[in-house]
């Protein structure tokens, strides 16, 4: 691997040092429904939240970006702006992404949307999204794309609204899978190394987003299933994890072979869910294999105009 390829890998994984588009924060004309929108939207309570939305047709595609990651990183890949999944999915329907409060894209890219106070749930964070959609406009049903922590409140959606989900993509997603894979001191360790330690960079951020993974694990174990029968894809990593600083080679190994279990877990939720295998890639599958993300998106919301079953992978 080059230099070159390794320095984006890295920087990817801590929210990238890339520059977001020139015109990230420009509120174009119109409303939510259709057409270009970027800009910020009042849900009940008052919040703002930062919203964009492209393309046509339906069902619409949400992406849903992983901890502490902005919406900027589904238009990116290692190959460039422009790259990522979402570019590549809008151009056959309609796809919106939105900024999560405490979310960053590179070092200074901090969240468009109005701060919460921390830690959250990813059930909190589904009601968010509904509130965000609703206020907006965003015709459904939803298509639901979910990286990592994502994932986790794609599902939580589902079993909340399920009247509104047509169907998900769940990429290299967390579950409550990881929690009961691990004794109790392994998932305090894997929680406070892993998901719970931000780089210093992200640290100096005073709202930066914390998920409370204890809570919304037990949140989501009470309808783990989804809700109703729908087109579902998840799609895993072949390389998994690094190795953080502070963990040791043999429980690095551990995380990722209960990573492993956690996504058979994900594709036993339901029949006949396509498991695809992200050759070559680690945990950040929308940045490495970009391609792959938009092509099962498209499958799925394939299916869902179709009516018919996904088959085989």
């Amino acid at each position: 691997m080059s230099r070159r390829r390794a320095a984006l890998i890295a920087a990817l994984a801590a929210t990238a040092l890339l520059v977001p588009p020139a015109d990230a924060g420009v509120v174009y004309p119109g409303p939510a429904t259709s057409g270009d929108f970027a800009g910020l939207v009042t849900i009940p309570g008052g919040r703002r939240l930062y919203l964009e939305c492209h393309g046509t047709g339906t069902p619409t595609v949400v992406f849903e970006s992983g901890l502490r990651s902005r919406s900027d990183y589904w238009a990116y890949s290692l190959q460039g702006p422009g790259t990522g999944p979402l570019p590549r999915v809008t151009p056959f329907t309609r796809a919106c992404v939105y900024d999560r409060p405490g979310t960053l894209f590179g070092l200074g890219n901090r969240s468009r949307s109005d701060p919460v106070p921390m830690p959250r749930t990813t059930g909190e964070i589904a009601v968010d999204l509904h509130e965000l959609l609703t206020a907006a406009g965003v015709p459904g049903p939803y298509v639901l794309a979910g990286g990592s922590t994502g994932g986790l409140i794609a599902r939580q959606y589902a079993a909340y609204y399920p009247a509104e989900v047509a169907g998900m993509v769940l990429i290299d997603a967390i579950s409550e899978a990881v929690q009961s894979g691990m004794k109790r001191k392994q998932f305090i360790r894997y929680n406070h190394r892993y998901l719970q330690s931000p780089g210093y960079e992200a640290r100096q951020y005073p709202d930066l987003e914390y998920v409370d993974f204890y809570r919304s694990f037990a949140e989501m174990r009470r309808k783990p299933r989804p809700p109703h029968r729908m087109p579902m894809i998840v799609i895993s990593s072949q390389l998994g994890f690094g190795q953080p600083a502070g963990v040791t080679p043999g429980f690095a190994r551990l995380v990722n072979r209960v990573w492993d279990r956690a996504q058979r877990y994900l594709a036993s939720l339901q029949p006949g869910v396509p498991h695809v295998i992200a050759i070559g890639s680690g945990h950040q599958i929308a940045a490495n294999r970009p391609g792959l993300v938009a092509r099962m998106v498209m499958r799925v919301v394939d299916a869902v105009r179709s009516g018919r079953p996904l088959k085989g992978r």
